[in-house]
C-alpha cells in the first residue's frame, strides 16, 4: 500500500514539477508577446499595432537619445491589430503599464486607420471588440516578474508543453521571431526578391480579402486615442507616428480612412502633440512582407524618428 502510495506520489509530483519548469524557461521565443507581461512599469512608451511592434527599435532610439542628453529608455508595448487598437483595452493596459511617477518621459503613439477602427457591424460596439477576449483584456497582472505564470495558463495559445518542444527546435535552428526584453519583436526572414514578392502578395491578398470591407472608422476608438495622449501628456511628450508601408498597403489604407492625415494634423494640434508622418516616405524603405518594416529600415526610421525628436525637445527646452 505504502509503495502504492509512493509511486502514485510520484506520478503525480512528477507532470508538476515539468509544468513548473516549463514555466521558467517560457523566453522571447515562446511568443510575440510574453515578454511583454514579465516587466516592471515604464517611464516612457512606444504604443501600436505589430506596425510599431517590429518597425521601432528601443535600443536604437535610446541611443541616439542618450548621444543628444537625454537619459531614459524607451519601451515597446505596441502588440497586434486584433490586440491593441485604440479602445477602452489597450488604454487601461497603457495606465496599468505607466510608471505613475514619471516626469519627463516620451511617448511615441503609432497611428494608422486600422489602429482607429473595427471589425464590427457597429464600429463603437465594445461589447464585440475582439481585443476583449485576448491577452491583454484576459492577464490581470501585466507587470509581472519572469515567469508570469497567470499569461502562461489563460493566455498562452499553445499548450505549456509547447515550449519544451520549441526550446528544443530553437537549439537545432534560429527561431524566426524573438521578442527582445525592451518590447521589440525582431523578425528573421529571406529577403530574396522571390521570397519577398511572395510574402508581400500574401499580405495584400489577406487585407484585400479578411481586412477591406469589414472595418470601418470607430468614433469610440478615436476618443480612447485621444484619452490615451491626455494620459500620457500629463507625464511627459507625446508624439504620433504614421509608419510607412508598401504602396499596396497605403492604397487600403486610404480607402478606409480617407482623410486620415487631416484627422491626424488636427488631433496633433489640439492636443500639442507633434504628428511625425512617414507615409509620403514609404518608397525609401523595405518591408518583411509590405506591412511591417524590414529590420534594417526599422532601425533606419527609428534613427530618423529620435533624431527628430531630440530637435522638437531641444526647441521646447530652449523656449
Amino acid at each position: 500500500m505504502r509503495r502504492f502510495i509512493r509511486n502514485t506520489a510520484l506520478f503525480s509530483i512528477l507532470p508538476l514539477c515539468l509544468i513548473v519548469l516549463a514555466f521558467f524557461l517560457a523566453d522571447g521565443t515562446t511568443d510575440p508577446f510574453y515578454l511583454r507581461f514579465t516587466t516592471p512599469k515604464q517611464a516612457s512608451l512606444i504604443l501600436g499595432t505589430s506596425r510599431a511592434a517590429q518597425g521601432l527599435q528601443p535600443h536604437v532610439i535610446d541611443s541616439v537619445l542618450h548621444q543628444k542628453g537625454f537619459n531614459f529608455s524607451i519601451f515597446n508595448y505596441s502588440f497586434t491589430l486584433a490586440h491593441s487598437p485604440y479602445g477602452p483595452v489597450y488604454y487601461e493596459a497603457i495606465r496599468k503599464k505607466l510608471d505613475e511617477a514619471t516626469k519627463g518621459g516620451v511617448y511615441i503613439i503609432a497611428v494608422d486607420p486600422w489602429s482607429v477602427s473595427s471589425r464590427t457591424k457597429d464600429p463603437n460596439d465594445f461589447a464585440s471588440f475582439e481585443e476583449n477576449n485576448l491577452c491583454l483584456a484576459t492577464t490581470k497582472d501585466i507587470n509581472s516578474g519572469h515567469p508570469n505564470i497567470e499569461y502562461l495558463i489563460h493566455s498562452y495559445a499553445k499548450p505549456i508543453f509547447s515550449i519544451y518542444i520549441d526550446q528544443i527546435k530553437n537549439a537545432v535552428r534560429e527561431p524566426t521571431t524573438l521578442l527582445h526584453k525592451n518590447g521589440w519583436l525582431e523578425v528573421r526572414v529571406s529577403m530574396d526578391p522571390v521570397a519577398a514578392k511572395a510574402r508581400l502578395k500574401t499580405r495584400i491578398d489577406e487585407y484585400r480579402s479578411n481586412f477591406a470591407g469589414y472595418y470601418h472608422f470607430s468614433s469610440l476608438r478615436f476618443s480612447y486615442l485621444e484619452k490615451t495622449i491626455d494620459l500620457l501628456s500629463k507625464h511627459g511628450d507625446v508624439y504620433l507616428v504614421r509608419l510607412p508601408v508598401d504602396e499596396g498597403l497605403r492604397n487600403m489604407d486610404d480607402r478606409l480612412v480617407p482623410n486620415f492625415d487631416v484627422l491626424m494634423h488636427d488631433l496633433s494640434v489640439r492636443k500639442k502633440a507633434p504628428y511625425l508622418n512617414y507615409i509620403e516616405d514609404s518608397k525609401k524603405y523595405t518591408y518583411s512582407d509590405g506591412n511591417h518594416l524590414y529590420q534594417s529600415s526599422g532601425r533606419q526610421l527609428s534613427e530618423r524618428i529620435a533624431h527628430t525628436i531630440a530637435k522638437l525637445k531641444h526647441k521646447s527646452e530652449d523656449q
